[in-house]
């Protein structure tokens, strides 16, 4: 049994729910700390190949699978007629050729439910943090403590996590710094009756005007959303909903990409601020997911780096090792997932795909070809930031393999 045995978690999202499942069934007592949500769920999430293994780990995918729609690839609109496709079944054959695009109060609902069966208590209140004097321990304060009461055994818990995402409760109450990634941009975002689609299952990312857009095909509806600059955004309204359907109406992109589509939902936004926490954990404490660093829609990574964090830091308790070992290994996820959506931002790597695509029709370039999209397509699986090889391949790529081609024909502005 881990040292670690009384867990509070505070939030209850997908990263949580993970940890919390991982940990009851090797008999931690986990308590989860939340209160409902008060704005509604509107971002469809798109799942990549990477995450589905780990759903079947947790035994929930069939579940998942009963009110999502297949997803069998995704791809990158430029120009709103260049189209660059990717399938999943093109993939390396360790990964799985398919992921989901999820309805994301569902897939919470979802997990969390799963995490209460392996036995976690959730308990609907907002904690209060302090700080213990002289020390780097937190608290929590005392009617938190006494609704876990009869849970744990003892009056204490001996790990509290921060899952409450970019609310960055910890972060917040020690006053730690953040190192900032190059893109300071919001996101809009609502669901949509319909729009134009490659295919009705991919997540579709498209370049606009000024910052892109994705295109999350669910059930019935899409999730429509924009990356843009701030000071683009406040050009178009004062509220969420009239930059949105500004911004829908008048890019020319969408224009072409979403002609008829009528906004079903509010429309919610939020700062899209790349980031990472200098420091997360110390004492008895530890950030899990958005509480630690968020990188960028692009890609769908949000949810597999969210994931992926609940299982390192899973193992990482179950096994008695040093949180700072945890640390390290996320630092390093979220700082590759950086430089790749640098690459997606500043055009080099649609670039470098554009020349591989136009090479001469041989032998020789063919097996090239298949060789190097095998490696530059774990991007879009998940799995390339995970990847040393991958990762490697595709600095060398962006950095010589673009011959004469200028990389600002695919930059988002």
């Amino acid at each position: 049994m881990s040292a670690k045995k009384n867990i509070a978690i505070l939030g209850a999202g997908p990263a949580s729910s993970t940890l919390a499942i991982r940990l009851c069934n090797e008999g931690c007592k986990v308590v989860i700390f939340a209160t409902p949500e008060q704005a509604p769920i509107l971002v469809g999430e798109s799942l990549v190949p990477m995450i589905i293994p780990m759903l079947q780990d947790l035994g929930v995918e069939q579940e998942v699978a009963e009110y999502s729609v297949y997803k069998p690839g995704a791809c990158f609109t430029y120009n709103a007629d260049e189209v660059f496709e990717f399938r999943f079944s093109e993939t390396p054959s360790d990964l799985p050729s398919y992921a989901y695009n999820v309805p994301r109060d569902k897939f919470n609902a979802t997990l969390l439910n799963a995490a209460l069966r392996a036995g976690a208590k959730l308990v609907n209140r907002k904690v209060i943090l302090s700080q213990v004097a002289d020390s780097e321990d937190l608290k929590l304060d005392d009617d938190s403590l006494q609704a876990a009461i009869g849970y744990w055994d003892k009056s204490e818990p001996d790990l509290i996590v921060d899952a409450a995402g970019r609310a960055n409760l910890i972060g917040r109450l020690l006053a730690v710094p953040m190192q900032k990634g190059p893109r300071q941009d919001v996101a809009l975002f609502a669901h949509v009756d319909q729009t134009e689609l490659v295919d009705s299952g991919y997540v579709h990312n498209d370049r606009i005007d000024h910052g892109w857009c994705w295109r999350i095909p669910l059930q019935g509806k899409v999730s429509l959303g924009f990356v843009v600059p701030e000071s683009y955004a406040q050009e178009q309204g004062s509220t969420p909903e009239e930059q949105y359907d500004n911004l829908l109406k008048n890019d020319s992109v969408l224009q072409a990409l979403a002609p008829n589509a009528q906004r079903v939902t509010p429309a919610l936004r939020f700062n899209n601020y790349q980031s990472i926490s200098e420091r997360l954990c110390a004492g008895n404490w530890v950030m899990l997911g958005d509480s630690g660093g968020f990188v960028d829609p692009v890609f769908s990574s949000g949810m597999l780096i969210a994931m992926d964090s609940a299982n390192k830091l899973a193992d990482t308790i179950l096994q008695d090792k040093p949180l700072s070992d945890y640390e390290v290994a996320i630092k390093l996820h979220l700082n590759s997932w950086f430089e790749i959506v640098d690459y997606f931002y500043n055009g080099r790597l649609m670039s470098s795909i554009k020349v591989g695509m136009m090479m001469p029709d041989n032998a020789i370039n063919r097996f090239i070809y298949r060789w190097v999209s095998s490696h530059v397509s774990r991007i879009f699986s998940g799995a390339a930031a995970s990847n040393p090889f991958s990762l490697k391949l595709l600095r060398f790529l962006v950095k010589y393999g673009l011959k004469d081609r200028n990389p600002d024909d695919y930059k988002i502005n």
